[in-house]
């Protein structure tokens, strides 16, 4: 049936809908087989009208077209009559259907059959054990649930079981009814659903490789290269929106990993991508909402040799990549974690494509020998296995609706196939025209909207309608293509990519897309003249360049910077906490993971606050939580000196347990109960930092004042480690938790790196600035970006991100207008750095490329703290929004800030992280 038949059958039957004629409209739908109204099947069902159920149902479908479900479908419908015909004891009617209707069923269920001929003996069924306590209304719901599952199971059913949107494709079934001949009439037609006209082109400095539109938001293109580049598109306005290469800093240590991108694909939410590159190695990165990426993890030998494809799935509520290479080997991996979760064998030969089913159960793989298989997750094998219709690098898609299968590849003659593959048949459905002439490389194939299929062959963009074999429609996409160009659509099939010779992309799109290209443009122009407008209007000078600086490595501040944009108390929401006790000053300051609370600890007392329902806010004062029958959370401090010790504490990731110390014993406290559960470590020496291993809640990391760091197990009550390489007290401790890395510093400015597996040192480096080192009367303290492969470091003085790999500074910052630095922290995305001055300045820098690029004064925030002064000593921020933090401060205060969105380039709205990613 060509489409524009169905589409002119689905008209028709909504006519009949509108007009009431329900007969009529159910008979065209088994006429024409275009449509199975599962409703009023159900209904037939559920009214115990199994005649009128019987004849619907086989109007589309017969027993021996698939063995595993129709033939129990019909069974079922034919026992209902018979049992209706005995319930109203017409027996003879009974008699009739079981030697017509289902004798053909007794040698699928023989005790069945036979039993049924027992009914018929009976007087009163209802006596029998079979049909004692059957209650009909409530048993057909329950039979009516397990046939509509089993017809949606159906492949004969695929594509029959939703009504086209007649509303919004009305103009589209009327114009199809043309004849093809008139292309006159066809060409504008086509042009409304076909991306055909070149509205952009893309420049690269190396080849294009492999492409993938966002799935949510359509003009923004990921893009792969030949020598490995990762770069974000906006294809509205033909702007880069950045570029990675993670694979730069590898290939300077092993030559043989110099590789170019193989696949590259967002995730279905599009919050992670993974990509495949052609010599072994793997990535997945998370994506956030303001186009910055972060490398998740990677594997350096995920596959031996080249990994061809991958494919995101999910089993058992949990997102999966699965992922093919040259080592004839399938691997399932974790998406969020990036363990290894399963390996299928069997293919005897490079598996060049895999593809998930829409049951999410199982998936088919391919190899370049031609052999298809379909493997199931929980037996670790291949169910089935089938032939392809030739050998070669085939790849194979489902249409968006999953449940159409296309394979596009190479036969024994070298000469290019693009197919729908029948699930039901394991076989050939239909084989698409156009393609006939050999290819010296594969083609790519792609599918839009559940309608239209295309490919890049010959120089040339080939477009199919899925339900016809002949070509629709070639294009040249004004010339300059490949002899066989990649091609991706936008999920919506309102855009096409295409590679293009002299590294090049051509965005193609049909007059939907090319609105929707000048709306999203005009929106972007619109936001660029909002920010020059706040800029201007904020700093009160006529050269906006002045609001912030790049600062490169290893340049002054002092030197470069111009005016900071100075965020004023309009501008910036403050709310001071109340506290009823006099504490001293502010030491450490922490929120909750849940970001619901803040715990700050002033000398040995921990003061907590907590917003009932909500997460923290400035417009809602918090609760000072005390504990009814317990004491506070009270740190010892017993023959301790106070001008020496350190107060520290660190936080279980599930906020119910405390390890705290100030100069004393370690203590670990319920956070609910206020409970101290335990003291241990008597000093000295005395704990200076602590922190908890993300893996397990019982095991902290302790930095102490003799250099050393204790390994401890809090539920054991044992020392499962000593770590030495410090020469100072150690002051900053923080896990990497995808690579098994702790991360110290110390007082010497020393940095190090040590695996907890083994608990054995990794490396070090010191602390340098232009090849000399920090001054070291300085503590220096840590914090690991979200994407765990960089970690902050803050000194007095200084600034600095760090691979966590290598310990290489790669952005530093020095010589602050604001004088020595009190504290710093990233912000929830990890975006911005707040950081917090001895002279009460915050500054907040670019997490990127830490350039400062806006302050907040003392009397921003302490408006509503009186006359006296004090400045912040410690500074957190809210787990999961971008746009808060909380300041501790000398006088023994507790403030939280909201500053508004000051340049428009940062994204100070509630934004949220996912809590995968809050450490």
């Amino acid at each position: 049936m060509s489409t524009s038949q169905k589409d002119l059958y689905f008209l028709l039957l909504k006519f009949f809908d509108e007009e009431g004629l329900e007969g009529t409209a159910h008979m065209l739908e088994c006429e024409t087989q275009c449509y199975f109204d599962m409703r009023y099947f159900e209904e037939m069902m559920l009214s115990g009208n199994w005649y009128e159920a019987e004849k619907y149902f086989s109007s589309f479908t017969k027993t021996d077209d698939n063995s595993h479900s129709n033939d129990v479908i019909l069974l079922v419908v034919n026992c209902g009559k018979f049992l209706k015909a005995l319930d109203r004891k017409d027996h003879a009617t009974a008699e009739e259907i079981l030697k017509k209707d289902l004798k053909e069923f007794k040698d699928m269920n023989e005790d069945l059959f036979n039993e049924m001929a027992l009914l018929l003996t009976s007087d009163d069924t209802r006596k029998h054990p079979f049909l004692s306590d059957y209650i009909f209304k409530s048993a057909r719901k329950n039979v009516v649930l397990e046939m509509k599952r089993m017809i949606e199971a159906n492949a004969f059913f695929d594509g029959k079981l939703n009504f086209h949107n007649i509303e919004t494709e009305r103009l589209r079934c009327l114009t199809n009814q043309i004849d093809p001949d008139q292309t006159h009439i066809l060409l504008p037609t086509v042009h409304n659903y076909l991306p055909m006209t070149l509205a952009q082109t893309l420049n690269f400095s190396s080849s294009p490789i492999s492409m993938n539109f966002h799935p949510t938001k359509h003009t923004l293109l990921l893009v792969g290269t030949s020598i490995g580049d990762i770069t974000l598109w906006d294809v509205s306005s033909g702007k880069r929106l950045l570029a990675k290469n993670y694979m730069k800093s590898k290939v300077s240590v092993d030559k043989e990993l110099c590789a170019s991108v193989k696949r590259i694909l967002w995730s279905p939410d599009g919050t992670f991508f993974g990509v495949a590159y052609s010599k072994h190695v793997l990535q997945v990165y998370s994506y956030s909402e303001s186009n910055d990426i972060y490398l998740q993890w990677e594997w350096i030998y995920a596959h031996m040799g080249g990994i061809n494809d991958l494919a995101f799935s999910s089993y058992e509520n949990q997102l999966l990549l699965i992922t093919c290479g040259d080592d004839k080997k399938i691997k399932v991996w974790d998406v969020d974690t990036g363990n290894k979760q399963f390996t299928f064998r069997g293919h005897n030969a490079p598996v060049s494509s895999v593809c998930p089913t829409s049951s999410n159960q199982h998936f088919f793989s391919v190899s370049v020998d031609g052999k298809i298989k379909a493997w199931e997750y929980k037996t670790f094998v291949a169910q089935s296995n089938f032939e392809a219709p030739g050998i070669g690098h085939t790849k194979m898609a489902y249409s968006a609706d999953n449940k159409r299968l296309f394979l596009c590849g190479t036969d024994e003659g070298r000469k290019t196939f693009l197919v729908e593959w029948s699930q039901c048949k394991d076989s050939v459905r239909r084989t698409y025209h156009g393609l006939q002439a050999s290819s010296s490389s594969a083609v790519q194939f792609d599918i839009a909207n559940n309608q239209f299929l295309a490919a890049g062959h010959d120089h040339k963009i080939k477009f199919w309608d899925m339900d016809n074999v002949e070509p629709l429609i070639t294009i040249d996409a004004e010339g300059g293509l490949p002899e066989t160009p990649s091609i991706c659509f936008n999920r919506k099939g309102t855009l096409l990519a295409v590679v293009a010779n002299e590294n090049r992309i051509k965005i193609l799109a049909t007059n939907y897309g090319i609105g929707l290209l000048q709306t999203t443009n005009k929106h972007s122009a619109d936001a660029s003249r909002e920010i020059s407008e706040t800029v201007r209007k904020y700093t009160d000078t006529k050269d906006a360049e002045d609001v912030a600086v790049l600062v490169s490595p290893g340049v002054n501040v002092k030197e470069k910077v111009g005016k900071f944009l100075e965020i004023k108390n309009t501008q910036c929401q403050s709310l001071r906490l109340h506290n009823p006790v006099e504490p001293d000053e502010i030491s450490r300051l922490i929120y909750t993971n849940k970001g619901d609370a803040v715990l700050a600890l002033a000398s040995n007392v921990h003061l907590l606050w907590r917003w009932l329902g909500d997460e923290a806010t400035t417009k809602v004062q918090p609760s000072f939580t005390q504990p009814q029958d317990a004491l506070p959370m009270i740190n010892d401090v017993d023959g301790i000196n106070h001008e020496v010790a350190v107060p520290c504490f660190a936080l279980s990731k599930n906020d119910s347990y405390l390890v705290s110390a100030s100069g004393g014993m370690i203590s670990l406290f319920n956070t609910l109960t206020f409970q101290n559960l335990v003291t241990f470590m008597p000093p000295p020496p005395a704990a200076t930092c602590i922190a908890f291993q993300p893996q397990d809640n019982n095991i902290v990391a302790i930095g102490k004042h003799d250099s050393t760091i204790i390994i401890f197990n809090c539920q054991r009550q044992k020392v499962l480690a000593k770590l030495e390489g410090h020469t100072k007290r150690v002051t900053g401790l923080a896990f990497c938790k995808t690579k098994n890395v702790l991360i110290s510093s110390g007082a010497d400015t020393q940095v190090f790196a040590w695996n907890f597996e083994r608990w054995k040192k990794w490396k070090s480096t010191f602390l340098q600035v232009g090849g000399k080192k920090l001054e070291s009367l300085s503590d220096t303290h840590i914090q690991f970006h979200q994407d765990q492969l960089h970690f902050l470091a803050v000194h007095k003085n200084f600034l600095g991100i760090y691979e966590a790999d290598t310990l290489n500074c790669v952005k530093w910052a020095q010589g602050f207008l604001s004088g020595p630095i009190s504290s710093a922290t990233f912000s929830a995305d990890c975006q911005i750095v707040y950081t917090s001055f001895q002279n009460g300045m915050i500054v907040i820098f670019d997490a990127l490329e830490l350039i400062p690029f806006c302050q907040i004064s003392p009397n921003t925030y302490l408006h509503s703290f009186g006359s006296h002064f004090s400045y912040p000593l410690v500074i957190a921020a809210h787990p999961k929004k971008s746009a808060q933090f909380a300041i501790g401060l000398s006088s023994g205060e507790v403030c939280v800030i909201e500053p508004s969105n000051p340049t428009g380039q940062w994204d100070f709205d509630d934004s949220k992280v996912p809590d995968s990613l809050v450490e």
